[in-house]
């Protein structure tokens, strides 16, 4: 039988549907759960129908050219859940063959619909967030698949500029969702939308000078745009301009510190503001279009990276932002008047939350739809501009990986990317949401609703985070040698720590498909998956002393973020902690082994608690925030970090004081340092490189280590050093180009 290629509609075998567009598998009408890399599987077998496809073929079309995965385990794994999906024997099979010493055969007779063409019940498709029962009983998330015929090649993370972030468990998705301005937390395979779909819109590159673009906006006549970009300052993008058709940008903004995100035009062409995070917190500018002194406007609170998603009014006198209704609460929707400098809160977010993002006016200027939820995983909101009850549209716990929003013209649906770029409105109304947008990604409309700015990523919009290891002459000393420790074609690696007898690492990767704690030997060889969660996000994990337990934090889709304890074999996973009324992360244990510490958000704000593991105490450790923390190796202090700032803490175990070591571990940076006997590394991102450190305890002092090629990965914990501090390991990401491109001719 001849390769079908990409089949472009429903493929039917026996009593099962599969729909690559919408990367669904379904048995009359329900639906199948198979993950993605099995998908990809599955998909590549139903495309050589009737051939002998080799194992070598399925390593080449999954990992490509990887050289750090177990593809023995990986296809027999696949496999065996593939069979297990469609109720197929082995020994007696219906629809995959083995073929001895040569690889697997699809055997069942196939249907290939014309494109969407399908039953009724195929067309009554769930949302990515759906709740199905799992095999036990227990409800989950249904997983939302990247796109199977790209075999899971290069995940490109988030969009910059539009961070959500995962801490730890990868725990900014909890925290953020969004989980990547510069943040590679959950890396996620690209699913660029083909052409086909849009036949009729013209589409023009508006950009060319490599680097990554974010936060594309149209000037009020449409003949300009203004974006945020990298290419002059790669670790934090700054704002610039550019006629649509030009090809020089003019830059506006000199950022020296901090993260720029946000971009909006003034209604009268003048003004552009933008948000600034940094260690000392966020704020809202104004800058002038051609250029001039940029002015802040108000304070506002800071969401990994983003601060205030500021956007006009119609009239120009007010901005909506995500800004806190009260001191020290998360951050809500509030109207900030530029006359008064009044903020009027639309909606409170509620405790123990990230907060509300990304607000946006509807076209009568009546209605600000946002991003917020009371689960930890965001959902879309509208709310009154003149204030009233808030109304949510969508309840399926969306993972999202774009934190923009677009109302359609004519004010009657949001346009949303659900994950894996998958495009989708909703009414706002209230109804069904509806796949298949007319629009190919999440942009900026120009002011007649006729064309579309928006960040067309890579073919590899950025490569996987790749481990690095340093061998030092001694603690703080010359670097000796580097060398690559963990490389993936398929999904990054981060998280990386070595274990304390140095033999080992523990790790977080997602090159099996999806999100998993993995383990390997210290040069990376013999990589071994430790746990396998169908859906949410682990991550951060530690060795225990004794190298025998490690623990991390996991985020299901139905939970906040808890801490694990898992084996170092992979096996007795137990949840430590168990309140899902707030959020655990970012574990590390007490010297003695005998304690885990983690952050939490249960006193209203993040802090360093402890946990007795023989008792179940637990006690807050720090009062003035906290976050990722370490004992000093001989148990007296307590050096940690904090989420929301710069800057490097200790205390003495237990409780005592808090004093400042160093300021130098900038904003987004948290889990970026590592203690040793002598001292402590740290990466400071504002160093010229940036550059790793190194604190001598004795002397007090820094002194640089070695400057980074490539950039450091900040919001997730990324850097681990043994006890003598003559071995490092860091993680380093390549960046590649974005583009902004511009869609014409809405039907």
């Amino acid at each position: 039988m001849a390769s079908l290629g990409t089949p472009p509609g429903i493929i039917r075998f026996g009593p099962f549907a599969l729909d690559p567009s919408n990367r669904e598998l379904r048995k009359r009408g329900s639906l199948v759960r198979l993950q993605p890399q099995q998908l990809a599987v599955l998909l590549l077998l139903i495309e050589r129908a009737g051939q002998i496809v080799s194992r070598e073929e399925i390593h080449q079309h999954i990992w490509g050219n990887e050289t750090f995965v177990d593809f023995e385990r990986g296809i027999n794994f696949s496999i065996n859940q593939i069979r297990a999906a469609l109720g197929d024997d082995a020994d007696k099979p219906r629809y995959v063959e083995t073929i001895p010493r040569r690889g697997y055969r699809f055997i069942a007779t196939i249907e290939n619909d014309e494109p969407r063409k399908a039953d009724a019940s195929a067309s009554e498709t769930p949302l990515p967030g759906d709740r199905t029962s799992t095999a036990n009983g227990a409800q989950d998330q249904v997983d939302a698949s990247p796109d199977i015929t790209a075999a899971l090649a290069a995940a490109p993370g988030r969009p910059l500029f539009a961070k959500g972030i995962l801490i730890g468990l990868s725990l900014l998705a909890v925290i953020a969702a969004a989980l990547l301005g510069y943040g590679v937390l959950s890396t996620r395979a690209k699913h660029t939308l083909p052409k086909s779909q849009f036949p009729n819109l013209r589409i023009t590159q508006l950009t060319s000078l490599p680097g990554n673009y974010g936060s594309p906006t149209f000037s009020p006549d449409g003949k300009q745009i203004a974006f945020i970009w990298d290419g002059e300052n790669p670790v934090r993008g700054d704002l610039y301009v550019q006629l649509v058709g030009g090809e020089k940008p003019l830059r506006l903004t000199h950022t020296g510190t901090g993260y720029v995100c946000c971009a909006d035009w003034s209604p009268d062409g003048r003004q552009i503001t933008f948000g600034r995070c940094d260690d000392n917190g966020g704020a809202v500018f104004t800058v002038p279009a051609l250029g001039g002194s940029e002015r802040k406007l108000t304070d506002a609170v800071c969401q990994f990276g983003n601060a205030g998603y500021a956007k006009w009014t119609s009239d120009g006198k007010s901005l909506v932002l995500a800004d806190r209704c009260t001191p020290d609460a998360s951050s809500g929707i509030v109207v900030f008047s530029l006359a008064t400098g009044e903020k009027r809160c639309l909606h409170p977010a509620p405790a123990y939350e990230v907060g509300d993002s990304g607000p946006i006016l509807s076209p009568d200027q009546k209605t600000v739809a946002f991003l917020g939820g009371e689960s930890g995983i965001s959902e879309i909101n509208t709310v009154a501009f003149s204030g009233g009850n808030l109304r949510q549209l969508t309840s399926g716990h969306i993972d999202w990986t774009n934190h923009t929003l677009l109302w359609s013209p004519d004010g009657k649906y949001i346009v949303f990317e659900p994950s894996r770029d998958r495009m989708a409105r909703v009414p706002v109304s209230g109804g069904p949401i509806e796949f298949n947008s007319v629009y190919p990604r999440i942009g900026t409309l120009s002011p007649d609703g006729r064309r579309l700015a928006y960040v067309e990523p890579a073919t590899a919009w950025r490569s996987a985070p790749v481990v690095w290891r340093a061998k030092l002459a001694n603690g703080g000393g010359k670097v000796i040698s580097q060398s690559r420790v963990l490389v993936s074609a398929t999904g990054g690696n981060s998280s990386a720590q070595l274990s304390p007898s140095q033999q080992q690492l523990v790790f977080h990767s997602m090159r099996s498909g999806t999100e998993q704690i993995w383990k390997s030997n210290a040069d990376g060889s013999d990589p071994l998956q430790l746990t396998f969660f169908e859906t949410g996000f682990p991550g951060t994990p530690r060795w225990s002393p004794d190298e025998k337990w490690i623990a991390f934090d996991y985020r299901s889709s139905a939970h906040r973020g808890q801490i694990y304890l898992i084996d170092s074999e992979g096996r007795n996973l137990r949840r430590l902690s168990s309140d899902d009324s707030h959020t655990d992360c970012v574990p590390s244990w007490s010297r003695d082994g005998k304690a885990v510490y983690f952050a939490s958000n249960r006193s209203g704000n993040w802090q360093v608690w402890r946990r007795e593991i023989s008792t179940g105490k637990e006690t807050q450790i720090t009062q003035h925030g906290g976050f990722a923390a370490f004992e000093s190796y001989d148990a007296k202090t307590l050096y940690y970090s904090k989420l929301d700032r710069g800057g490097l803490w200790k205390m003495p175990v237990g409780s005592g004081q808090e004093l400042l070591v160093t300021d130098s571990l900038h904003l987004g940076y948290w889990g970026n340092f590592a203690v040793t006997d002598n001292g402590l590394y740290l990466v400071d991102a504002d160093a010229k490189g940036p550059a790793l450190m190194y604190y001598n305890f004795q002397t007090q002092r820094l002194s640089p280590i070695l400057t980074f090629e490539k950039g450091p990965v900040p919001w997730t914990p990324n850097l681990s050093a043994s006890r003598d501090g003559r071995t490092l390991l860091y993680a380093q990401v390549e960046f590649a180009n974005s583009t902004i491109s511009m869609a014409e001719n809405f039907q």
